[in-house]
């Protein structure tokens, strides 16, 4: 019998009991493996943090200091923690000096020759999902009203927007420049039994803000993608959320992760972004991407903006898809987020539509809590042009993800690490002597992909054995080549029944 040790040397002659530990078997099943998750924005100058450096993310309210209280970025990791506490998160803010800023403003009278109000009521406002109230009284004057809504949102920093009081209009500029800016949702009377007071004697509202769309305008230039990458290159982040939808945006992040992807940098991840707009620009936005890495939102007239959307949702999904990649992620509730309006809530067909365009679709309950309904990529189409779902959901890349991570390291901790020899079938193999055989190989991969079969990853186990190649190389007797025939497991999506009765 040849065992082969790795630090007991042959040649020794020293008496003695000796002794070495070797690991190469001492994991048994799956492995565990957990994911990591990274949100790239924007910061405030008041943050801890500067530009492209990466801070981890322990704990909801942790983000304000490093990033700045009310930050694109602070907000997004806040959302994130509310909805996923436990999944491991990282951060990271980009330069947005080279934008504008977008703004909006409210004005409290049609003139400023001092009209006040008579009876009594309330004023609510609500900034991106955060409701404020006035209560006014006979004899308040536009200006007391404008200045007590200034006053109040000032005090609150998580708000994404400061605010000022000029003669009796409320001014409202976007803390973070770009074109984020314009989504800043601002609205009257978001919950049932509100109402707008469009005048109250003498008082007028006056506002573009009725549209309750849009309502900031303005904002331009976003940072760029592709700053973030070499800070974390050859880092895996198993989930990468980012609220820009620009085109050069949405190509940078497409083209990162699909270089993450490839075989020899093996570090694969998939992205999250939302795109608040209609039903039409939703269908365009999604028609223009072709992505298997990444997951578009589309939502439309919703109070919170689609940077906290993809906060929420990338929360959800990147728990939940560490514990089974599999599962579907159907019905989960997005924790702290608003839905819009019922008439502003996609209808089924419309839904479908989206389905079709590479957008991902939510619904709500009768709550009105918003739920996932499908996850989907952008990829529709293969290089050919050809319509192709090979790639619709996110279970399909997540559990090739799972299995060729499971693969890889049950290889390398049976023969690569332990340095094994290579040799033919017809080699006699000793026990305990470090020489793999492609048979050897095959018997390894048939007893991993078992288990993946038990955990509920693959099926039809019979058939992948017998399409299992196992064979050394042709031209570099050095190298095994394998080919996986693993037959996915599939997701419950929809039952149809026809019900044929009679009378």
């Amino acid at each position: 019998m040849a065992i082969t040790f790795n630090n007991i040397p042959n040649t020794m002659r020293t008496p003695g009991a000796y002794t070495e530990v070797d690991n190469s078997r001492a994991l048994k099943g799956l492995v565990a493996n957990p994911h990591k998750v990274l949100i790239i924005g924007q910061g405030l100058a008041t943050g801890s943090v500067g530009v492209e450096e990466l801070k981890a993310i322990t704990s909801d309210g942790l983000a304000d200091g490093f990033f700045g209280t009310g930050s694109i970025l602070a907000r997004m990791c806040n959302m994130f923690k509310k909805n996923n506490a436990n999944t491991e998160l990282f951060a990271m803010a980009l330069s947005g000096d080279g934008g504008v800023k977008a703004h909006a403003s409210v004005m409290f009278s049609d003139c400023l020759d001092g009209n006040i109000a008579s009876g009594t009521g309330t004023i609510y406002i609500m900034i991106n999902g955060t409701q404020f109230a006035y209560n006014y009284a006979s004899g308040d004057s536009g200006q007391a009203i404008a200045s007590h809504f200034a006053s109040v949102i000032a005090s609150d920093l998580n708000v994404p927007v400061s605010a000022e009081n000029v003669d009796g209009s409320l001014y409202l500029t976007a803390k973070n420049s770009g074109t984020l800016g314009n989504d800043i949702n601002i609205r009257f009377n978001y919950y049932e039994g509100q109402q707008v007071p469009d005048t109250f004697s003498g008082i007028t509202v006056v506002s573009a803000m009725y549209s309750q769309l849009n309502s900031m305008t303005g904002g331009t230039v976003d940072p760029d993608l592709d700053d973030a990458w070499a800070v974390i290159d050859g880092e895996q982040f198993h989930y990468i959320i980012q609220p820009y939808t620009g085109v050069a945006n949405l190509t940078s992040i497409e083209d990162e992760l699909a270089d993450r992807f490839g075989p020899l940098e093996d570090i694969q991840g998939h992205g999250f972004t939302a795109y608040r707009a209609t039903l039409a620009d939703c269908s365009t936005k999604g028609n223009t991407r072709n992505s298997p890495f990444n997951t578009i939102i589309g939502v439309y007239d919703a109070p919170q903006g689609p940077e906290e959307w993809a906060a929420a949702w990338g929360a959800i999904a990147s728990f939940y898809l560490n514990q089974d990649p599999a599962r579907p992620l159907q019905f989960l509730k997005l924790k702290k987020i608003l839905a819009p309006p019922i008439e502003w809530r996609f209808t089924r067909e419309e839904r479908d539509t989206l389905l079709y365009d590479g957008i991902a679709t939510w619904i709500t309950d009768t709550s009105s809590n918003v739920l996932i309904e499908r996850c989907i990529t952008t990829y529709q189409k293969n290089v050919a042009g050809t319509p192709d779902p090979s790639y619709l959901d996110v279970q399909t890349l997540a559990t090739l993800g799972e299995i060729r991570y499971q693969y890889k390291t049950r290889m390398q901790n049976r023969f690569i690490i332990p340095r094994f020899k290579l040799a033919d079938d017809t080699f006699p193999v000793q026990p305990g002597s470090k020489v793999v055989t492609p048979k050897t190989v095959a018997a390894e991969t048939i007893a991993l992909f078992t288990e993946l079969r038990n955990a509920g990853l693959v099926e039809n186990l019979d058939e992948f054995i017998t399409n299992l190649v196992v064979e050394r190389d042709a031209v570099d007797q050095n190298r095994v080549n394998v080919l996986l025939p693993a037959d996915l497991i599939n997701q419950f999506r929809i039952l149809a029944g026809l019900l044929q009765f009679i009378l």
